[in-house]
């Protein structure tokens, strides 16, 4: 419940400098309403410092009544004249909170217009001013805070706006607010707010809403398939009633990119300089460090729902989808979290945003000019794979080149990846077939990721509906083929090479597919025996569609099959209907830990048993 100050501060000026330099004053301020019922939710109209405090972060709330600017300090003492500027002021790094911190500017018109700090509850009023502060280690225990008017270059203080009795805090993962509900529950709005004293909130802000689907049909018995919906540019979060498709047996997530809608500029998924002021300093970025902020409040939403009780999510079904912008964060996330996603689906993505002549004035805007490339910086709870990378990291990194997925794919061969899916068409001149679609077949071979992929001859930039995804392993598409269906705890291979695919480097004309023509035997696609695999052995079973054929095999995602770096091995090729040997072959575990079975023979009907031995 909200805490309310009792009591009024005598006027007193205050003779010590602020950290800014400038003077402090105090003042007398009204005299607060005390409630009644001390311990009732937050009213209508603020007069006073208000303090709630749930799930490590406390909400303040404080009237905003001359439309000023405003800081905010915490102590473990109450606040006075004598130890003010020895508090911590949270809003030291980037300046004074304007007048409008209780309304949502990055929106996406789903939302209210003013935020809202308890679940269900009453969106705040323009006269109140906002800020929630994430308790960091080390600060749990009780905490006084003060909010000071800023006029110039003068602060002042006035009664109203310190607390008197102090909030007891805790260090905890923090949780959404739920904002609205509709159609029973299956439509769900939040908002969530992010760490402001390790976040730049000066492009985008820190609160940032999603919106959570659930099926007609929901059981919160039965655990659901997670998708994560990232919108294209443009586009804007969706607040469904339900699950967009009856037969999609799924729980879906979509979040919000603001754009140009919300008089920003899309991050594209990734995110933006950690030590830029956008507001302050230029649009452009020319020193510090490039964080990715946007995936770390996408990986936060993603384990809100995992986490939330209300649903019932099978974590090992995770996966994303989108086009275009959307399709772009998804092959990213898709590259740097496959400890989270097992596959996803980019309908025409961008792949190295350097070579991106539309939008490349919008990308120096969040991450600098290309010759400063300025160090990345990841972070996250999710981060385990990629922390290394740029600053803080033992491998430096720009974000000219973390953005150039043609070369992270090489570089992080043996970090692995989910499974991609992935459509692109040769007359597509928004994210361009020539320098975005075109070259990536090859860095997918030459990274043996697992990927399906097709190149369509004359098609212009859109929607291209799942047409990548063989239904029958990884299900996306519509109807009875509701996603998704292939495990993150089940390996898949790599294949690559394949003779019934297209050229490695495609042509600008003719259609070309890749890999959609071989499947391999699971539970979900039951044809043969499954997937087996021991310390020093690896079984699968493929075939194909399209006559017989060959194929480089990389065995991915394993979980005991990890034979060292230059171990030797051997596979055998076996065909299922009648047991003939198909062939045979010697081969090396590489330095990204790969094994590779070259030129395996790849039958139709019961297709081919490939045993690699190390």
């Amino acid at each position: 419940m909200f805490k309310k100050t009792l009591s009024i501060l005598p006027a007193l000026l205050v003779i010590t400098a602020c950290s800014s330099g400038s003077d402090l004053t105090l003042s007398t301020g009204e005299t607060p309403q005390v409630p009644e019922n001390p311990n009732q939710t937050l009213p209508t109209v603020v007069t006073e410092l208000t303090a709630l405090h749930r799930s490590g972060q406390t909400f303040l709330v404080w009237p905003d009544r001359n439309g000023g600017s405003y800081h905010v300090y915490r102590h473990t003492s109450p606040i006075t004249e004598n130890n003010l500027t020895d508090a911590q002021r949270l809003t030291g790094q980037w300046g004074a909170l304007g007048s409008d911190t209780s309304v949502n500017r990055f929106g996406s018109g789903q939302e209210p217009a003013n935020f809202v700090v308890e679940d269900l509850g009453t969106p705040l009023s323009d006269a109140t001013g906002l800020f929630v502060h994430t308790v960091q280690n080390g600060e749990a225990g009780q905490a006084y805070y003060a909010i000071t008017e800023v006029s110039g270059n003068q602060e002042t203080l006035v009664s109203r706006n310190l607390l008197d009795t102090p909030v007891n805090e805790n260090v905890a993962t923090p949780k959404p607010v739920l904002v609205s509900t509709k159609n029973e529950g299956k439509g769900r709005l939040y908002t969530h707010y992010m760490d402001y004293q390790n976040w730049n909130p000066t492009l985008n802000g820190y609160a940032f809403s999603y919106t959570v689907a659930l099926p007609s049909s929901y059981d919160p018995s039965q655990s659901y398939p997670l998708q994560l919906n990232l919108h294209a540019y443009g586009g804007s979060l969706r607040y469904l009633n339900e699950t967009e498709f009856p037969d999609w047996e799924i729980i879906q997530l979509f979040t919000h990119d603001p754009g140009a809608n919300q008089n920003t500029i899309n991050t594209w998924w990734y995110g933006h300089a950690a030590d830029h002021n956008y507001l302050t300093q230029g649009n452009v970025p020319v020193a510090g460090n490039v964080a990715n902020f946007t995936e770390q409040r996408l990986l936060r939403a993603v384990r809100e729902v995992i986490a939330n009780n209300d649903f019932n999510v099978n974590q090992s079904l995770i996966h994303i989808i989108g086009n275009s912008m959307g399709a772009s964060g998804a092959f990213s996330l898709g590259m740097r979290y496959p400890n989270v996603f097992s596959g996803i689906y980019a309908s025409q993505p961008m792949i190295n945003y350097a070579s991106s002549v539309p939008f490349r004035n919008e990308f120096i805007q969040l991450w600098g000019q290309q010759q400063s490339n300025l160090q990345i910086l990841n972070d996250g709870d999710d981060d385990d794979v990629i922390r290394r990378y740029g600053a803080g990291g033992n491998i430096p990194t720009g974000v000219w080149n973390w953005m150039n997925h043609l070369e992270q794919l090489e570089q992080r061969s043996a970090d692995g990846f989910a499974f991609f899916a992935v459509d692109h068409g040769k007359a597509d001149t928004i994210i361009d077939w020539q320098t975005q679609g075109k070259p990536l077949v090859a860095a997918l071979t030459s990274a043996r990721a697992g990927f399906t992929a097709n190149a369509l001859n004359g098609t212009g930039h859109g929607w291209q509906a799942f047409a990548a995804v063989i239904t029958q392993l990884f299900g996306l598409g519509y109807g009875d083929e509701a996603p998704w269906r292939y495990p993150l705890t089940l390996s898949y291979p790599s294949i690559t090479n394949a003779s019934g695919s297209g050229a490695i480097t495609p042509a600008d004309t003719g259609n070309d597919e890749y890999n959609m023509n071989i499947q391999w035997s699971t539970e979900q696609n039951n044809f043969h025996q499954p997937i087996s695999e021991s310390a020093s052995v690896y079984e699968i079973t493929l075939r194909s569609s399209a006559g017989d054929q060959t194929a480089n095999i990389t065995p991915r995602r394993t979980s005991l099959f990890n034979p060292g770096n230059g171990t030797q091995c051997q596979w055998t090729a076996t065909a299922n209907d009648n047991g003939a040997s198909l062939g045979t072959g010697n081969t090396t575990v590489d330095n990204q830990g790969a094994v590779t079975a070259f030129g395996v023979p790849i039958t139709s009907s019961l297709g081919t048993r490939l045993r690699i031995s190390c």
